[in-house]
């Protein structure tokens, strides 16, 4: 998971603070923009007014206001236009009585700080019983601002306000509802900070740069049926659609959320119920930094990240509809936080569907990950924002009943000797409606594989998996002509030793096996076809053997990287992009292996002291390469019929021993770049050549020559194939299973060190 720099976040902070704080007037040059105004349904005839203040209940009558300032006859402000370039419109402070400001057009650049509050064009201080209602503020920084509001209402207003829109402080029981910002972008379109028991609801801020509703501080607030959509450019990044950095007893429903570059919403504090919310196109959909809250009935479309869970207790995220459209983008991120519930979510078209990091005592439960990359993830890297996630394993966790289709469980565990697995249940979770068999620190113990759609054994030792037929494991994308294979995995096996795989099959996945970080483990009679990656990988493993194995038609047959002593006997490698390919492997051996019809045979590269014995390699388009490989013996194969060369030595490849081997009729048969390498034993015995003259030596090039060339076995190119390319793949397995039988016994009298003899 990505980490957020916390320097970055405390910069983001802090511009979102910049106006609460700033003692000096904002200064921008305006220019007027009449068609810029909102269009009203009726036909209004404004009065030319002066800018006012009310500074008292008594103002109001004295200043011929109608109405008496009672709930059933208010004071009635309408009709008014008022502009200025200096100075609020309406100032209004210090008042209990009822009163209705309505139907008025203004407009004025002040975007000031008075004492505790900032002034706005509308500005309304230690007031009760206000209404503000059906006005358009234009051209202006700011729109309305309220502090010590009581019982106040501000709404069908039409703002063109710049910078925010509204903002309100220390206020309660107040309702500011369909206001509307649509035309010209603001930079925040609500602020509220201190606000207690109000409702926040159908307002509509569409060209948002920076945050669409702020709350610092909120109590018992219902924001309800707003929309709120981030201004599309590449010179802001808005931030946040809604934040609540701190409160409590919230209630978002049913808000439109579109387009933020952090947060579609940032939700901190305790018990808020976030609900029936439509969040769309964020980098985070929510990012929940609660305690006792409940996150349900939501729906994510197209979030990079949907749900980001950091640091939260006993909260409930539940009910939830998560959809999105990247191979790279997570459905639940969970770092840290004890006691929570992760149920009955459903996540398609994801990347990563839950990733789990740090966390103790979760229920993931009952959750369905359908058209996922991987559906579950067990992830070690935390994170510092919003609050220090610290590196580590998840403990005590319940990860039950979940459905996942794909790639299953991520077939990697970062630093897995660290995890206490004996503390996570990982129980009856399913992919491609299949059992998933998760097995940890077993012990000697023999597992039967039939039935099972995906098996990983974590820290397991002398376990024994033998059987079953595992199949659609995939975390292919492609788009254009880019293919990203991923890593789903149909068989993991991670910090294993002795462990044996045995009359396995495995098809149509990703990647068939893979083996990491594991060692002394035997594979055997593996039958593996059309996997779109490997039908084999090892990593950072030693001594793994693969006897009796058949690939066919995959990517790569049997890839290895950053391993010593693999040993691979006895196959059938072919029809695959790549055979062999062992790539930081030294002292690996490849002996008695068919290996036919692929792209590349055998490839090396910075593998030395590796053997290469005995094997058959015909009809690929090339041979043997070797790519920085060294000191490397070759010696008693078949290279035949391969298209574009037999076997190639490349510059940085030396010291190699390549002797009584069988080129014939490859084009070419060898090319040689390295230096100090032989191509014969440097006694008697050289190599046998297709094209050689059957005089003097064979040359290669200026640098290299057989000394000892043989006689040519054939004079004509042979023509036919071997008839074991069409033999079904059951076929094969009952070859392979037969002739694994007979490995496994030779193997088992010496299990754990395989001798070549001669």
């Amino acid at each position: 998971m990505e980490r957020v720099n916390w320097k970055v976040a405390v910069l983001l902070i802090c511009l979102i603070s910049l106006p609460f704080f700033n003692q000096v007037p904002i200064c921008v040059n305006l220019q007027t923009k009449e068609e810029s105004s909102p269009s009203k349904s009726h036909s209004i005839s404004y009065i030319s007014h002066e800018p006012f203040n009310i500074t008292s209940n008594t103002d109001f009558e004295t200043q011929g206001w109608p109405g008496n300032g009672s709930l059933i006859d208010p004071y009635l402000i309408e009709n008014l236009n008022i502009t200025t370039s200096s100075s609020a419109c309406i100032w209004i402070m210090n008042t209990t009585s009822h009163f209705i400001i309505q139907n008025c057009l203004f407009s004025s650049p002040i975007y000031d700080y008075m004492g505790h509050y900032l002034v706005f064009p509308i500005t309304l201080a230690n007031v009760s019983n206000g209404k503000f209602c059906c006005n358009q503020v234009l051209n202006s920084y700011g729109g309305v601002s309220g502090y010590k509001l009581s019982n106040c209402n501000i709404s069908h207003n039409s703002f063109n306000a710049s910078n925010t829109v509204i903002n309100v402080y220390h206020s309660n029981f107040t309702s500011i509802h369909n206001n509307t910002q649509n035309f010209d972008h603001c930079s925040v379109g609500m602020n509220l900070v201190s606000c207690r028991n109000s409702v926040v609801s159908s307002n509509s801020f569409k060209i948002v740069r920076w945050s669409g509703i702020s709350s610092v501080l909120a109590y018992n607030i219902s924001y309800v049926d707003n929309t709120i959509i981030a201004l599309e450019t590449d010179v802001f990044m808005p931030i946040n659609g809604i934040e609540l950095l701190s409160g409590s007893n919230c209630t978002l429903r049913a808000n439109e959320i579109v387009g933020f570059w952090w947060s579609g919403i940032e939700l901190r504090g305790d018990c808020h119920l976030v609900e029936y919310n439509n969040i769309t196109s964020n980098l985070k959909g929510i990012l929940i930094s609660s305690n006792g809250s409940m996150v349900r009935h939501n729906t994510f479309t197209n979030n990079s990240n949907s749900i980001e869970i950091v640091n939260s207790n006993d909260t409930d995220v539940y009910s939830n509809e998560i959809c999105s459209y990247s191979s790279y983008s997570a459905g639940i991120v969970i770092h840290g936080g004890t006691d929570c519930d992760i149920y009955l979510n459903e996540i398609q078209r994801i990347g990563y569907g839950i990733a789990l990091q740090g966390a103790t005592g979760f229920n993931i439960s009952n959750n369905i990950v359908g058209d996922g990359r991987y559906g579950f993830v067990f992830s070690w890297y935390g994170t510092n924002y919003p609050s220090d996630v610290a590196d580590g394993p998840s403990y005590n966790c319940d990860i039950i009943d979940n459905i996942f289709d794909k790639g299953g469980v991520f077939p990697a565990v970062d630093n897995y000797a660290n995890w206490n697995f004996s503390s996570i249940r990982f129980f009856n979770n399913t992919v491609n409606g299949r059992p998933i068999g998760f097995f940890t620190q077993l012990d000697g113990s023999v597992l039967h594989g039939e039935g099972y759609g995906q098996v990983i054994l974590i820290c397991c030792k002398d376990v024994i998996l033998t059987g079953g037929d595992y199949y659609g494991i995939i975390s292919d994308r492609y788009r254009n002509e880019f293919h990203d294979p991923g890593m789903a995995t149909a068989i993991v096996l991670i910090g294993c030793h002795g462990c044996e795989i045995g009359d396995v099959s495995f098809h149509n996945n990703t990647i068939g096996i893979n083996v990491q970080y594991s060692t002394d483990i035997l594979l055997l009679s593996l039958l593996g076809y059309d996997n779109s990656w490997a039908a084999s990988i090892t990593w950072h493993s030693e001594t793994i053997v693969l006897s009796g194995c058949y690939f066919r038609n995959n990517l790569k047959g049997i890839a290895s990287g950053w391993s010593v002593d693999i040993r691979i006997y006895n196959g059938l490698i072919w029809e695959n992009g790549e055979g062999i390919v062992l790539v930081n492997n030294p002292n690996s051996i490849i002996l008695n292996v068919d290996i036919y019809e692929n792209e590349d045979a055998i490839f090396l590269g910075d593998s030395d002291m590796c053997t290469i014995r005995g094997n058959s390699i015909c009809w690929n388009t090339r041979g043997i390469l070797l790519n920085s490989s060294s000191d490397c013996l070759i010696t008693k194969n078949e290279v035949c019929n391969n298209t574009r060369v037999g076997i190639c030595v490349d510059l940085t490849s030396r010291w190699n021993e390549i002797y009584d081997n069988i080129f014939t009729f490859n084009n070419p048969n060898a090319i040689c770049s390295g230096t100090s390498n032989h191509w014969d034993n440097q006694v008697d015995t050289g190599n046998w050549w297709s094209d050689w003259s059957g005089e003097g030596p064979y040359i290669i090039d200026e640098d290299d020559q057989d000394n000892f060339p043989m006689m040519n076995i054939t004079t004509t190119s042979p023509t036919t194939k071997v008839e074991l390319f069409t033999l079904d793949p059951l076929i094969l397995g009952i070859a392979g299973g037969v002739i694994g039988i007979v490995v496994l016994v030779i193997l088992l009298i010496d299990r754990r060190r395989v001798q070549i003899i001669d």
